[in-house]
């Protein structure tokens, strides 16, 4: 009963709290000398804005039966996206909390994307998708997306000078230290992994038993 509510829920959020960031954030990246084409480039380099528009496209692929939506209702992906959206929220209230302080609309769009929307996504796919189909064997292949991001921003760092977050600008603090800095998430990352495929598991069991 808790199925369509909670997608739309999700969806809803997502949605508002994508076009509030958008219709802030372009403009301000366009006062500051970028071009529009550049702006929005910069816009979608940020992985939170990528992660949230992917959970979006989960909840769509709920309610939505168009078959470009297949990835997306995969049971791998919808928890790969578990794990992505808890280091999103953990991410950024431990490294970028500290060192970002925005303010107004801004303050509104960081603590939906970076809090609302994952707590949100998290509960949405404990209590109303099926489990018992994600095997451990399914890590390596939900760690492909995030290094396909990582590969584009490095790349794109290297022709621009310009990194979406402190921890990857290899500018100032050098290949070396972001390679460290790029193992520990994905070992962060992997370990979130681990404990998603877990909690599938086990709440597999639970429902078989029930």
């Amino acid at each position: 009963m808790l199925n369509a509510p909670l997608t739309l829920a999700g969806l809803i959020l997502g949605l508002v709290a994508l076009g509030l960031q958008f219709s802030i954030s372009i403009p301000a990246y366009m006062g500051n000398g970028m071009s529009l084409p550049a702006a929005l480039v910069q816009f979608f380099s940020f992985f939170t804005i990528l992660t949230n528009l992917t959970i979006v496209l989960v909840y769509l692929s709920s309610l939505a039966g168009w078959s470009w939506l297949g990835w997306f209702r995969r049971p791998t992906t919808r928890a790969m996206m578990v794990g992505v959206m808890a280091l999103v929220m953990i991410f950024y209230h431990v490294l970028l909390r500290p060192i970002w302080q925005p303010e107004g609309l801004f303050l509104v769009c960081d603590y939906l994307l970076h809090y609302a929307a994952p707590v949100l996504y998290i509960i949405w796919w404990g209590v109303t998708q099926k489990h018992g189909a994600v095997d451990y064997a399914a890590l390596p292949r939900m760690l492909v997306p995030p290094l396909i991001y990582l590969a584009y921003v490095m790349v794109r760092g290297a022709l621009t000078n310009t990194y979406p977050y402190p921890t990857l600008n290899a500018f100032e603090l050098g290949y070396g230290q972001v390679a460290i800095n790029v193992v520990m998430v994905a070992i962060g990352l992997s370990i979130l992994y681990l404990i998603t495929i877990g909690i599938d598991r086990a709440l597999a069991r639970r429902l078989a038993t029930s």
